[in-house]
Order: structure tokens, then C-alpha cells, then sequence
């Protein structure tokens, strides 16, 4: 089966909850006051199998607006970056990290499986985090722990924008958190440059 026609087989049912398709991305998003959600799809066909992997995403417009501004980024990347992205399994351990989809006749229970995801956490999931308190503390309250769907330089400069406008009395602190943690890890100068322009323009605004 192809990747849209799978893809297409969520669309009834994510309509009952809000999600429309996007035609160019592929992603069903719904969007709240501050941006997006999202549930988006990996589709990976082999000649005997596919594996199916799903990820709830979170854009905060004006976050991801701000950070661009002094991360290097290639195109429309801007327009079309997401704030979080996390898997099933990192959001319900008792799920997989992908599903084996070995003929399009066990796309029924894999879909089912998904949707029952959804519906007991995933969605719920998306709710929390489209909060913004919650979802700078996501990101700030263990700055050691990494968030695996993305790099730290992006963790890092997501987290301090988050703490200026969602938690500005921690911001020093944060701010001092992640430029110890970027001397650690030996980050290039570009990019320890371009966290400090964005300390900067932050502390400015």
C-alpha cells in the first residue's frame, strides 16, 4: 500500500478530533492558539515488510519564529519546524517505537492499536504541551535529559526562548544551565555564537 493511501486511512477518524490533512506536509494538524499540533507518520517499505511509525509534534509559532532568527536553516525549514516532536513509546512505554507491517492485512490491527494510542494518551499528550508553562518545563526542568527527536543546539535555543516567555523569573538560571552545557559538549563556535546573539536579542525584548 502506498504511503498517502495509509496515511488516508487516519483521516475519518482524526477529523472527529479537530485534525485536518495538510496536502503538502502530509501531517494532520489542528491548530490552537499559539500554533499547531500534529500527527504525522514514517512510512518505510521494503519488498517483504514496512514499518509504521508514528509522532505527535507541537509547533509554537512564535518560538519557532525567534529561534530561526539565529539558527542556520535551510529553505522554508522555518515555516515548516516543529517545537516538539515525540514517538508512542516515548509517550506510553507500553508502546512500540514502530510498528512491522508485514502484508496490508495487518494494517487493521496496527491502525486500531494507533488509535487506541491516541484516544487514552496521545491526545492528551498534545493538550499538555500545547500549554506553554508545560511545555517549557518539558524542556527546562532536567536540562541534563536529553529530548531525543532533536539536537541540543535546537534543545537549547528552544529552551531559553520558552523560559523568557513562560517562566522569565528561572531565566538566568536556565541561561546559565545551557551555556555550561554547550562549553561541555565543545559546540563550534557558530553555534555557541548564535545561542549567545539569541541571549541577546531575548534579554531585549
Amino acid at each position: 500500500m502506498k504511503f498517502r493511501d495509509v496515511i488516508l486511512l487516519h483521516e475519518e477518524f482524526l477529523a472527529d478530533f479537530g485534525f485536518k490533512l495538510d496536502g503538502k506536509s502530509l501531517h494532520y494538524t489542528k491548530t490552537f492558539g499559539e500554533g499547531r499540533q500534529m500527527v504525522f507518520f514514517h512510512y518505510t517499505h521494503y519488498e517483504d515488510v514496512s514499518y509504521l511509525e508514528y509522532h505527535l509534534g507541537i509547533r509554537y509559532d512564535n518560538i519557532e519564529n525567534i529561534v530561526h532568527r539565529f539558527l542556520p536553516s535551510l529553505g522554508d525549514y522555518k515555516e515548516r519546524s516543529i517545537t516538539l516532536v515525540e514517538t508512542m513509546d516515548r509517550i506510553d512505554t507500553e508502546m512500540p517505537r514502530r510498528f512491522l507491517v508485514e502484508n496490508d492485512l495487518e494494517l487493521g490491527s496496527v491502525i486500531e492499536n494507533a488509535e487506541n494510542f491516541l484516544v487514552k494518551n496521545g491526545f492528551r499528550f498534545l493538550d499538555k504541551f500545547s500549554e506553554g508553562k508545560s511545555l517549557e518545563s518539558y524542556f527546562n526542568s532536567d536540562t541534563a535529559t536529553p529530548i531525543l527527536t532533536q539536537n541540543f543546539t535546537y534543545r537549547s535555543a528552544r529552551g531559553i526562548t520558552l523560559a523568557k516567555f513562560y517562566n522569565p523569573d528561572a531565566f538566568e538560571d536556565i541561561k546559565s544551565k545551557y551555556l555550561d552545557m554547550l562549553n561541555e559538549k565543545q559546540v563550534t563556535p557558530f553555534n555557541l555564537a548564535c545561542f549567545i546573539n539569541l541571549i541577546d536579542y531575548l534579554e531585549h525584548i
